[in-house]
């Protein structure tokens, strides 16, 4: 019996040693952003951690011990829904090589920028974060997406807690050189770009003037962000890039079997498929009867939560039904404006309202998968073992839809220019034995971990806890000016040495030639 109550004495104190408050700073209004952080805080609620949350979406049946402040009423959530006309039809600009990608990609972060703003200078003045933000904590969690106001809100209140970032998707420009990390535009994407790690001459081009361009956007957005913060309280904050580079530990939602190999440090931890949940969900009745029926599989189709999909043209729609009637295979297609028990539009297309895309994608009746390109979507059927047609337009979908291909796994179709033939071609490659058991191998690499991802970021969420910023986790190439990072002031060092030793030979020569000569005029005379 006195065992028995000394291991329990013993548990609960080790249970409080490693009790923690934390606090996640989530301002971006984004639910498919939320839905990686989620379970990552019920997570560290659910081990007895104090979790205080600002989120624009709250938990569902959230842990006892975590409490959420929400910020809904700070913008309209317009993120969540938009027309595909501007995709399906660009305009002559933007069809321009180089050059319309380029402005493309800068006008997406630009438009992000300007939101960031838009909230930052809702944030500051918002009282129950105020309140909240007066507290001391052990770890803050943030968002790493397109602010930095948070970080000047943490210099604001003095909160001395170490910082972890997380990220949605991979990494954002600028986030590499936070930790260290190497960010050369010859190999490494950007992500709103097209393009694997194999670029092109003229790729590599487009990938550097992006690169310059969105990183330049972004450091005027902190700027703003800065005087919207000193405006509000009356004083001056350290600059916002100071503050973002003090950042402990930066978790990204990509692993290098589905999104290819980055040159990492270990602050910067892969957690790619971290908000798949491994525990199987219902599946809806009418869905369930669909997918029991088929007697040669199915096929998901869904272009996500931002793109409304009723926008589509009526053109581009019927390519889809015509293609897809064609199939043996059933088709299930995620379209907003269906019966509740679904519209049957053909022989084997069932529209429907929703579906629980992760636990279709894991029946073993589903053949392949249609998508967007999200990040999220596309970890889901990576993980099931899914081959796919990625129809990107936005966002981080290109890049991610160049990787899947490049690990051939996926075909890419464009919306703008979308045929019949296109469509059926690529549907008869993802339903092709080849292509689907290359699917189930690259599934299982995905799958080989030391851990799984969420199992691995709870472990560096607590090792932070514990340790701070006395274990870094960073390179000092974090603290080099661009000079000294590229070698530059070494490189004209040796360049001048170098001209140094040529002209100095060349003198030395040329004295050694005049006293030569000399000496052969006197012996003549």
């Amino acid at each position: 019996m006195r065992l028995y109550i000394l291991c329990f004495i013993t548990l609960q104190f080790t249970n409080n040693v490693y009790t923690a408050r934390i606090l996640g700073l989530f301002p971006h209004p984004g639910k498919s952003h939320q839905m990686v952080f989620d379970p990552l805080l019920r997570k560290l609620a659910e081990r007895g951690h104090e979790v205080i949350v600002a989120t624009f979406f709250p938990l569902e049946n959230p842990p006892k011990n975590y409490t959420e402040i929400n910020l809904q009423s700070l913008a309209e959530l317009r993120l969540e829904s938009f027309g595909a006309e501007t995709y399906e039809y660009p305009s002559t600009l933007m069809r321009i090589p180089v050059l319309g990608s380029v402005l493309d990609q800068y006008n997406q972060h630009d438009g992000l920028s300007t939101l960031a703003v838009t909230i930052c200078e809702k944030l500051t003045t918002f009282l129950p974060l105020n309140k909240v933000l007066k507290q001391e904590y052990d770890v803050v969690i943030v968002e790493r997406f397109d602010s930095a106001c948070v970080h000047g809100l943490l210099n604001v209140y003095n909160i001395k807690a170490p910082v972890i970032g997380i990220s949605s998707c991979t990494l954002m420009p600028g986030d590499a050189a936070i930790m260290g990390a190497e960010i050369n535009p010859s190999f490494i994407p950007v992500v709103t770009s097209s393009f694997t790690h194999k670029m092109s001459f003229f790729e590599r081009l487009e990938n550097f003037l992006a690169l310059m361009l969105i990183s330049e956007r972004y450091r005027s957005t902190r700027v703003k962000e800065r005087a919207v913060i000193e405006g509000h309280f009356g004083k001056k904050i350290n600059d916002l890039d100071a503050e973002v580079s003090k950042m402990s530990l930066l978790f990204v939602n990509s692993f290098f079997v589905g999104n290819g190999v980055y040159p990492l440090v270990p602050g910067i931890v892969e957690v790619g498929g971290i908000h798949i949940d491994p525990k199987n969900k219902n599946i809806p009745n009418h869905v369930e009867k669909f997918v029991a029926a088929s007697e040669h599989g199915v096929i998901l189709f869904s272009l996500g939560s931002q793109l409304s999909s009723t926008s589509i043209s009526k053109e581009k729609q019927d390519i889809f039904i015509r293609a897809f009637s064609k199939l043996k295979e059933r088709v299930i297609w995620k379209y907003a404006d269906s019966a509740e028990e679904g519209t049957l539009i053909a022989h084997n297309i069932l529209r429907v309202k929703w579906l629980p895309q992760n636990e279709l994608l894991k029946h073993p009746k589903i053949k392949a998968f249609i998508g967007h390109g999200g990040m999220l979507g596309s970890l889901e059927a990576l993980s099931a073992g899914k081959p796919m047609i990625i129809i990107p337009v936005f966002a981080d979908q290109k890049l991610n839809a160049a990787a899947l291909k490049d690990r051939r796994t996926a075909e890419i179709l464009s919306l703008a220019n979308l045929k019949e033939e296109d469509l059926d071609k690529a549907l008869k490659n993802i339903l092709s034995t080849s292509m689907r058991e290359r699917a189930r191998l690259v599934s299982s690499m995905w799958h080989d971990r030391e851990r799984p991802p969420l199992d691995t970021a709870v472990y560096w969420t607590e090792r932070v806890i514990r340790w701070g910023n006395q274990s870094p986790l960073y390179s000092q190439a974090k603290y080099l000016p661009f000079y000294q990072y590229t070698l530059l002031d070494v490189a004209a060092f040796v360049i001048m040495l170098v001209i140094t030793l040529i002209v100095t030979s060349f003198y030395i020569f040329k004295y050694l030639f005049i006293i030569v000569k000399r000496k052969a005029k006197e012996k003549i005379y």
